[in-house]
């Protein structure tokens, strides 16, 4: 046999040679789906979302935070609220006993101390006086009343400066004499509304007042199921500010009284238009107004108030708008249910921000959903127990008493966080057949200055078991862009970065055979920039191993 036999290639047996298949899985663009069937999931679902914001076109990482503020007390930040006119603009906070102007940070102003409850709604009216704001909490404390410049503390027998509104007072023998005792405030076609505390009793004031006598209207005969009165908003049907608006009185039991008109006191010009019943709703500023419908956090999911008018509380889940993450919704109602949850939409973000407060340290996150497409992910170590906007930019409260800054660079408050998702199962077209999946590779548009190494993995048989995260890549440093570049070191006249371009992690060795398979991408966080990474597709390789019997 001649010696350079040896080096010819000879064919690999047809019995033994790899049959590699080749798949692509498209980015999780409907974020967390737990409302299919596992074993026939549409593409575009994952089953864990965490750190990752579904956009149009693919998932991206989410920027960090940093203190904004610190009161110093430890005590958990209850709610937030804000005044706006003009170029006036501020933010406030409440604790259990104090009410906080943050809106410069650091350790705060104190606006009014000794209150009993840090729970608070807020409504602004203009008149000729003046742009005006009411704040109550839900303990009934003295009404709080603000002009742009100070504060008054509407407490019985007070008695305003000259060229300052009146107080708010109600009947004699009342419990609402001295405005005390209101424990919601709303605005109505250029009227503000009131909740009186423990009651199904409403009051209002004057067309255009923001202080004067109050009148009644008693709403015990509205409502069906008892309970008290939660909270009172305008449901705005054209998205606008109109004759189309109706008012809502919303009960602690989830009854909704829907009113239409501009004076109470007119029969001809006050009417109810219908009573409606849905899940409790999850707190007094559980609710927000968004185009034309009003939206309400209830113990059953997130119901427009559309919805309720249009089916029956059977029907009303299907139509939630967190129906693809109804088996989470339910834990988290049932688990912080006596914490005073809210929702804030951040226009400029794209995003509907929901709390669900509580939970142990390290253990902490919110809600958040894309505007748009109506997708959830969580916010993992977004540790918020209410929202509120200034200007362009948003910020939470936390349970240590901190005031957090949304969308800050890539720590949260100074530490690294781990993004991680889990895909929705993949059956490569044979539900029922042995798959080994051998390798996989996810592409990403990226910042050009961007370090990224993520973590390729997968689970098998709908279990779902995560690897360690992936270290961190070094920091390329703050961006040369405003807002993030360091002065004297950032080049301001250099041009913006260039288009993030389209990266892949090559292919990765996955190993992992089963019957069903769910990708899993992981990425830790920790630079000094708001990270710009976007996961487009994970490609993978796969053979057929045939079916178990």
């Amino acid at each position: 046999m001649s010696a350079y036999q040896f080096f010819k290639r000879v064919p690999v047996d047809p019995q033994s040679a790899q049959r590699l298949e080749t798949t692509t899985i498209p980015a999780p663009t409907r974020g967390i789906i737990l409302s299919e069937n596992e074993a026939f999931m549409q593409p575009g679902a994952a089953m864990v979302c965490d750190n990752w914001k579904p956009t149009l076109r693919g998932l991206a990482l989410r920027g960090g935070c940093i203190r904004w503020g610190d009161t110093g007390l430890g005590s958990p930040m209850i709610s937030a609220f804000r005044y706006a006119d003009g170029n006036n603009q501020r933010i406030y906070f409440g604790d259990a006993t104090q009410l906080y102007d943050m809106t410069s940070g650091g350790s705060g102003t104190v606006i009014q101390a000794g209150q009993h409850s840090g729970n608070y709604s807020a409504s602004q009216l203009s008149n000729q006086g003046g742009n005006f704001l009411i704040a109550l909490n839900d303990a009934g404390d003295p009404p709080l009343r603000f002009d742009g410049a100070s504060w008054e503390h509407l407490t019985p027998g007070y008695v305003p400066p000259a060229g300052k509104p009146s107080p708010i007072t109600g009947p004699a023998g009342s419990t609402v004499v001295n405005g005390g005792n209101l424990t919601y405030v709303c605005k109505y076609r250029n009227r503000l509304f009131f909740i009186e505390g423990s009651s199904m009793n409403a009051w209002y004031l004057p067309l255009n007042a923001v202080g004067g006598a109050l009148a009644l209207i008693p709403l015990s005969g509205a409502a069906t199921k008892g309970g008290k009165l939660l909270f009172c908003a305008s449901w705005s049907i054209d998205a606008g500010d109109g004759i189309d608006d109706k008012l809502v009185f919303a009960t602690d039991l989830g009854e909704l009284l829907i009113f239409t008109g501009s004076d109470p006191s007119d029969a001809n010009n006050w009417r109810q238009e219908g009573r409606y019943t849905i899940s409790p709703p999850m707190g007094m500023n559980a609710h927000l107004p968004i185009g034309g419908d009003l939206l309400i956090a209830t113990t059953s999911g997130i119901i427009p108030i559309s919805a309720a008018i249009t089916k029956d509380s059977e029907q009303l889940e299907l139509a939630a708008v967190t129906l693809t993450i109804k088996p989470m919704w339910r834990d988290e109602a049932i688990a912080k249910r006596s914490w005073a949850w809210s929702m804030e939409n951040w226009e400029v973000y794209g995003g509907v921000f929901v709390t669900w407060p509580g939970g142990t340290p390290g253990n902490r996150y919110c809600a958040v959903a894309n505007a748009a497409t109506g997708a959830w992910c969580r916010y993992v170590g977004w540790d918020a127990t209410c929202f509120v906007k200034l200007r362009d930019d948003m910020f939470f409260g936390t349970q240590d008493g901190y005031v957090m800054q949304a969308d800050r660079t890539g720590y949260d408050d100074g530490v690294p966080y781990v993004a991680t998702l889990v895909g929705g199962w993949e059956m490569f077209q044979s539900p029922a057949q042995t798959i080994t999946w051998d390798q996989a590779r996810a592409s990403f548009t990226v910042g050009t200055q961007q370090n990224f190494q993520p973590l390729l993995s997968a689970c098998t048989d709908y279990v779902v078991n995560l690897p360690a995260a992936p270290p961190a890549p070094p920091d390329p440093g703050p961006l040369d862009l405003w807002d993030q570049g360091l002065w004297d070191v950032a080049k301001w006249d250099a041009p913006m970065p260039a288009r993030p371009v389209v990266r892949n992690t090559m292919w990765v060795s996955i190993g992992m055979t089963g019957f069903s398979h769910a990708p899993v991408v992981m990425a830790t966080v920790a630079q000094a920039a708001k990270p710009d990474v976007e996961l487009i597709a994970i490609s993978a390789t796969f053979h057929r191993d045939g079916i178990n019997v």
